[in-house]
């Protein structure tokens, strides 16, 4: 391990990538706790929900949020009781059902989307530009790493 020492800790992309994901996460999870009392994974789904038009399955959802199928599964549930989830069966393999945000759910996302956005500009503010478009960059790039 060449030159590990306490005094040089190892630095993982996986850990610093977590430590920050974790803290912005608090920042952007007071919001949506307290404007409407949703989890993160509640919220998550949402998001998920109200990124593409089209019905979403629960395994489409685990696989964008890499979250795991309880944790969706418990989320879908929970907004769903909101009236904010449509719930449809397919007709060709009743296993599988498509989930979609009613009115009410894309309500909700509209109203707190704008608040998330500036609970993550408070943060990201004392980055340069520079240093923000290379976040981007960079995050768009282990995107598609972890894609592949």
């Amino acid at each position: 391990m060449g030159g590990l020492t306490h005094r040089n800790p190892p630095r993982l992309v996986s850990n610093r990538l977590i430590r920050a994901a974790t803290a912005l996460g608090r920042v952007t999870s007071r919001v949506h706790k307290r404007e409407q009392g949703l989890t993160s994974p509640e919220f998550a789904v949402l998001l998920a929900l109200g990124s593409d038009r089209t019905k979403l399955t629960s395994s489409d959802i685990v696989e964008m949020t890499a979250m795991d199928k309880t944790k969706v599964s418990r989320a879908v549930a929970s907004l769903d009781q909101r009236g904010w989830v449509l719930r449809e069966r397919a007709t060709s393999d009743r296993r599988f059902e498509y989930l979609t945000l009613t009115e009410a759910g894309w309500e909700t996302l509209g109203h707190l989307m704008p608040k998330m956005y500036e609970a993550e500009s408070a943060v990201l503010k004392s980055l340069s530009e520079e240093e923000r478009n290379g976040l981007e960059v960079g995050l768009m790039a282990l995107d598609r790493a972890i894609s592949h």
